[in-house]
């Protein structure tokens, strides 16, 4: 299985969980159908085409830190443009067009994405964007104003695994047969990731994963084939 490999990392991220809309927390890692939208951005599909050219239903992706998980918590004075402002989001006289609202934010993130499953022809043209540093429009970590910045790592098919006992250095998802080892001293995230997601933004999927704090190893136990081997990694798609 073809796998295009590259990092993307950023002074600030934002992946917001949809249950908090009004006090925005994030993901500690970007879910899938947000590196979908990467992926889109880097090859220039439009956003209402970009599930179907990707091929969302087929697609397979894996996320793992290159960088130990920080957290920054900020409040933002974001302009009131409900009633507050004028077509044009001039502030109206003698009104208060400011309201102050508490953002959760990733710190310097740093990711290393695996993707796997796309046609060979994207997956051609993406590969070739990536090495030359070419994206069509620009990348984000989530929120708009959380510039990414793309280094291509490489491509290799995946392999799978069948070893008992194993190590990755990617989220790990909690399917029927993992048990993880959960190392005293160390950090974990246990928590529930939308995992595959169509154009009109219905999510069919699900996922429960586990994610080290420190972005190192996980080790573990079964789970027949979810571990695969990618170049010199072992990584789990979610």
């Amino acid at each position: 299985m073809r796998t295009l490999v590259f990092d993307i990392a950023g002074e600030y991220g934002q992946f917001k969980k949809p249950y908090s809309p009004m006090s925005p927390v994030s993901y500690p890692l970007p879910p899938p159908p947000a590196v979908l939208g990467m992926l889109g951005a880097v090859l220039g599909y439009r956003k209402d085409i970009y599930h179907q050219q990707l091929g969302w239903d087929r697609l397979r992706i894996a996320v793992g830190l290159r960088a130990p998980l920080r957290v920054f918590r900020a409040a933002l004075n974001l302009l009131q443009t409900k009633d507050g402002t004028d077509g044009f989001f001039r502030p109206r006289a003698g009104q208060n067009t400011h309201t102050q609202v508490p953002f959760e934010f990733l710190h310097h993130p740093h990711f290393r994405i695996y993707v796997a499953g796309l046609a060979d022809p994207v997956a051609d043209e993406l590969g070739e964007r990536l090495r030359t540093g070419r994206s069509a429009y620009t990348v984000a970590l989530g929120l708009a104003p959380c510039l990414a910045d793309l280094t291509w790592i490489g491509e290799w098919p995946a392999q799978p695994l069948a070893d008992p006992q194993w190590q990755t250095i990617t989220a790990v998802p909690l399917r029927d047969g993992i048990q993880v080892h959960y190392e005293d001293r160390r950090r974990y995230h246990r928590l529930r990731v939308p995992a595959a997601m169509d154009g009109e933004r219905i999510v069919h999927r699900y996922q429960e994963i586990v994610l080290a704090e420190d972005g190192q190893p996980i080790r573990g136990q079964g789970g027949t084939g979810v571990l695969h081997a990618i170049g010199p990694d072992r990584v789990a798609f979610l």
